[in-house]
């Protein structure tokens, strides 16, 4: 599959790597695509993986993942321009700077905001519950880290889920992208149980179900 990532951080890094790796063509989106930064990230990714700007990342791809701050997507989308139906991944959890709460409490999701401003794009909400180490190692004792999404569109939902079940999550459908804020505050559910209560950042949530027993 071709992925655009856009951004250069630490999920964009973990994620885009492990994609290249799984045989997916990555191009990584970077305000300084000749710069430092960028380089070593390509080099870390691998021969599947190159770098250009955030146009290009766009061009190219079949599927996008927004790996910005939740902050820089108004402009970071608008400077990208129409998507061409394209899927986007929004991975972004809208926080309060000190970690209290979400920017957006009343209101529409992140992820409905996004799917407001990314012009043509087919939004899809994945990979806001888990931290980089869980994204990089899903597996705990060889069970696999579940891995919620949601969005609107069947044909979008079906790349986002196999880019899930390909970096070895369990891929768990959450519904419509109505559902984003289910998914937004359960982000802040794992903050506080990794921060606050000091789990750390190797800890991950898991769906388990069962028949029921007969009656």
């Amino acid at each position: 599959m071709r992925v655009g990532v856009l951004g250069t951080g630490r999920v964009a890094a973990v994620l885009g790597t492990r994609w290249a790796a799984r045989g997916h063509a990555i191009v990584f989106g970077s305000r300084n695509p000749t710069g430092e930064k960028a380089r070593q990230l390509v080099e870390r990714a691998g021969g599947g993986a190159t770098v250009g700007t955030l146009h290009d990342a766009v061009a190219t791809a079949e599927v996008v993942l927004l790996a910005t701050p939740y902050g820089a997507a108004p402009d970071l989308l608008a400077s990208v321009g129409d998507l061409g139906d394209r899927v986007l991944i929004d991975c972004s959890n809208p926080l309060k700077p000190d970690l209290s709460g979400l920017v957006v409490e009343g209101g529409l999701s992140a992820a409905e905001r996004i799917a407001g401003w990314a012009r043509g794009g087919r939004v899809v909400k994945a990979f806001n519950v888990a931290s980089t180490a869980t994204m990089a190692q899903p597996l705990y004792d060889g069970q696999a880290a579940s891995m919620f999404y949601c969005g609107d569109d069947r044909d979008a939902k079906t790349l986002v889920r196999q880019l899930i079940a390909d970096l070895d999550f369990e891929p768990v459908d959450a519904g419509p992208l109505r559902c984003a804020s289910y998914l937004e505050s359960l982000a802040m559910l794992y903050i506080h149980l990794a921060v606050r209560e000091g789990w750390g950042s190797h800890c991950a949530f898991r769906m388990m179900r069962r028949d029921p027993p007969p009656k």
